[in-house]
């Protein structure tokens, strides 16, 4: 089976061309036959791109504050495009004339030579600023184009109790944040790699920590 991975460049893209982008995905995904049952949903990318719009109009020689929030909207957004295309290659199933009737464009990866990626190693969890957050990070993986995190509630079934899913780029050692978490539950958390021969690496080892 043929390995779809996303191509998306949203790092390329100005605040308003994000607007642009999302709502033209919005109308892809409605128009073509097959995406029924993506997740998220094309209501539910078009709904945060209305709150982003809302919000990059208010920044516009708003406050600091304003500015945060736009920010704010702009990376859920971002993290909801990703998934979004990453579920598209998943219901495509190789399909990729199907795959692009979705709007997203796809990485050629045919003969990477990058071979197939390792496991995510090194991952550590601490406590974020704010009730609700976790802090993560892993050791450097150079051949890796983005990462997936997964935080679920029972060890046994991730996927059943998935909490949250978020998509990163490369953040190196550095920590980042993972938000909007229940406060005072243990969770788990896993990390993998997207990219090479055969689209992503393997889960990393299980970490587990209660969220402040």
């Amino acid at each position: 089976m043929r390995n779809i991975i996303p191509k998306l460049g949203l790092k390329f893209l100005r605040d308003a061309e994000l607007t642009e982008y999302a709502y033209e995905k919005v109308e892809k995904i409605n128009a073509a036959a097959g995406f029924a049952g993506i997740v998220p949903s094309a209501a539910d990318v078009r709904a945060k791109t209305l709150q982003y719009d809302a919000a990059l109009v208010k920044a516009d020689n708003g406050t600091r504050a304003d500015t945060a929030k736009k920010n704010a909207l702009r990376t859920e957004l971002e993290q909801m495009l990703m998934y979004q295309a990453s579920d598209a290659a998943r219901i495509a199933s190789g399909d990729m004339a199907l795959y692009l009737r979705s709007g997203y464009a796809a990485k050629n990866v045919k003969g990477s030579p990058g071979g197939e990626l390792p496991e995510v190693r090194g991952v550590q969890l601490s406590y974020g600023n704010n009730t609700g957050e976790l802090k993560i990070k892993w050791n450097t993986l150079l051949k890796a184009q983005n990462f997936i995190v997964q935080v679920y509630a029972d060890n046994a079934h991730p996927e059943a109790s998935l909490i949250k899913e978020y998509f990163f780029n490369k953040i190196g050692r550095k920590k980042t944040t993972l938000s909007d978490l229940p406060s005072g539950k243990i969770v788990f958390v896993r990390v993998r790699a997207n990219g090479g021969s055969t689209g992503q690496g393997p889960w990393s080892d299980v970490t587990e920590k209660r969220v402040p």
